[in-house]
């Protein structure tokens, strides 16, 4: 990922500019001080251009696909009701009166195994003791997430003159090889406005900047 210290100390004293993506995270916390972003919010393009002062000095390019909206809405509500089936299962080997499934740590052990099988841990609040386990979802965060569904955040240091909202959108995409790019995605891109015949420090094979000696186009990638 780019980070301030990384852009600050290799990228900027050499002419560069980058093009990036938030992660989930981020994305979260842009949530929280913009407000929630509503499908309004978007025009025709599905972008969303903004500032942030958690990002200061960059551009953020908010997009929204449909299609992947529902796609991620689809699989969390699958996830959700699998992990309750299996967790009812846990429910019910505890409360049977033949040899029933007894001791917090060994039932603790089968219901970490679940939520965790189906990445469903962070959903779910359970209560266990000695002869008995419950659960109930944490609707507070699920519904955080699902407001989130379908965003992706561009961010990049080139002004409107040299890259609009869509033009910094395709680059992204080109660079990552992705026609939708993820959120969680741990590879960031950058994008250098001017070539550099100077490999810049922390910049090589032995390091996370794969951007020298690989360069096409102006164009490289940070790890």
């Amino acid at each position: 990922m780019i980070t301030s210290a990384r852009i600050e100390t290799v990228l900027k004293p050499h002419g560069m500019d980058w093009i990036s993506s938030l992660r989930a995270p981020q994305i979260a916390l842009l949530a929280q001080e913009h407000g929630p972003f509503q499908p309004s919010l978007f025009d025709e393009r599905n972008l969303l251009e903004l500032d942030s002062e958690h990002f200061p000095g960059e551009r953020l390019v908010v997009c929204r696909n449909p299609l992947l909206a529902e796609e991620r809405a689809r699989k969390r509500v699958e996830l959700l009701a699998a992990t309750e089936a299996e967790l009812a299962t846990i429910a019910a080997a505890v409360a049977r009166k033949r040899n029933p499934l007894r001791g917090t740590q060994a039932i603790a052990l089968r219901a970490g195994r679940c939520v965790d099988h189906y990445h469903m841990a962070k959903h779910f609040e359970l209560a266990i003791t000695d002869t008995s386990f419950s659960w109930q979802r944490k609707q507070a965060g699920i519904n955080a997430e699902a407001a989130l569904d379908g965003l992706y955040v561009i961010r990049t240091s080139l002004a409107k003159t040299q890259l609009d909202a869509n033009a910094a959108v395709a680059a992204y995409k080109s660079l990552t090889g992705q026609s939708v790019p993820s959120a969680r995605s741990r590879r960031s891109i950058c994008r250098c406005a001017r070539y550099s015949t100077t490999r810049p420090p922390g910049c090589g094979p032995m390091s996370s900047c794969a951007c020298w000696p690989t360069m096409w186009n102006g164009i490289c990638a940070v790890a």
